[in-house]
């Protein structure tokens, strides 16, 4: 096997390397998740929709939820994120489904954007959930660049909290961002405000890049790269991917497989070298007693050739005559 082990060594060893000098870094993956979606359909009463919580002024939360979502979607892309959406209409999604999508696309982190509400109206202010103990710290990233930005509003901040249990299965860590309460009369004022919804993403976008600062130097990577190699497209779509469990963006490795399966094909012979070479015998020695009967087939056809009567060009052979006589007819006298 030592040959093929050098042929995988030279393969492995320098394919890597050209494909990492050919191809961009890719963008980093974030779902967001505008919670709730979905309107009654008369037509069809079983379709599962939900609204959210409907303030007093008359504010649904599925809609202010979506909003804010798509403003950060797009403070995301402008730093080269390939931003993953649940849903990017007012369409309903399932719970489990929405996290199928996030660990489908291999999100590095996932934000869900809700409202809160309240039986109490004077309780008030933004509130971060996360699932598990594993998203505590990127929860309180959120919260803290948040709370920052949207301070000036007049929204107290109310921490962070573990809760949400939508998404306690996925991999990646997970903030459900409540920007406020739709039961509070000064908060649901905010909400209905495009200044607050864009403060709001603004916060939580601080808030993603203060937990994750590599996304600011993938973004500036992505950049040289896109500067040395003006006109080639760099990988990952930066456009709106919503409610899909999406494929691939192409597989990247076909040359690699192609000359890993030659490597197995020359292990194989290796290994049965005893009934390939069994094999090679016969199927030469087929070859070559093919090739000799052909050979004899020319050589005889050569020979009958030769031994037909040769006629002259414009005079055909006359047929010999055959005279009566005895043999003294030649004597002369």
């Amino acid at each position: 096997m030592a040959p093929v082990a050098a042929i995988a060594a030279g393969v492995l060893g320098s394919a890597p390397h050209a494909l990492a000098a050919a191809r961009a870094p890719a963008p980093i993956v974030i779902t967001i998740d505008p919670a709730h979606g979905g309107r009654p359909d008369p037509a069809h009463p079983s379709r599962p929709f939900d609204l959210g919580a409907i303030a007093v002024n008359g504010l649904v939360e599925k809609n202010v939820d979506l909003d804010v979502g798509t403003r950060l979607a797009k403070l995301l892309r402008e730093d080269l994120v390939d931003v993953v959406m649940t849903r990017s209409s007012d369409v309903y999604v399932a719970p489990a489904h929405r996290e199928q999508i996030s660990i489908a696309h291999h999100a590095a982190l996932v934000v869900s954007i809700q409202a809160n509400a309240s039986a109490n109206p004077r309780i008030g202010g933004s509130l971060v959930r996360y699932p598990t103990a594993a998203s505590a710290a990127f929860a309180q990233t959120v919260s803290d660049a948040l709370t920052a930005q949207i301070s000036v509003d007049g929204t107290p901040d109310g921490g962070t909290r573990l809760g949400d249990a939508a998404w306690v299965r996925n991999p990646a860590p997970v903030a459900s961002v409540a920007m406020g309460y739709l039961t509070n009369l000064s908060d649901s004022a905010l909400m209905e405000t495009a200044s607050f919804r864009q403060d709001v993403a603004i916060g939580v976008r601080d808030g993603i890049e203060a937990y994750l600062p590599s996304i600011v130097a993938r973004r500036d990577a992505i950049r040289a790269w896109r500067s040395a190699h003006p006109g080639m497209v760099p990988p990952g779509s930066f456009a709106p991917a919503s409610a899909s469990l999406g494929g691939t963006n192409g597989f990247q490795f076909g040359a690699v497989i192609a000359w890993l399966a030659a490597i197995s094909a020359a292990g194989l012979v290796l290994l049965f070298r005893d009934a390939v070479g069994r094999f090679l015998v016969v199927f030469i020695a087929l070859l070559v007693r093919m090739i000799g009967g052909v050979m004899w087939l020319a050589t005889y056809a050569v020979r009958r050739g030769h031994r037909r009567p040769r006629v002259s060009v414009g005079r055909q052979a006359e047929p010999e005559q055959v005279r009566s006589g005895s043999v003294y007819d030649d004597i002369p006298l």
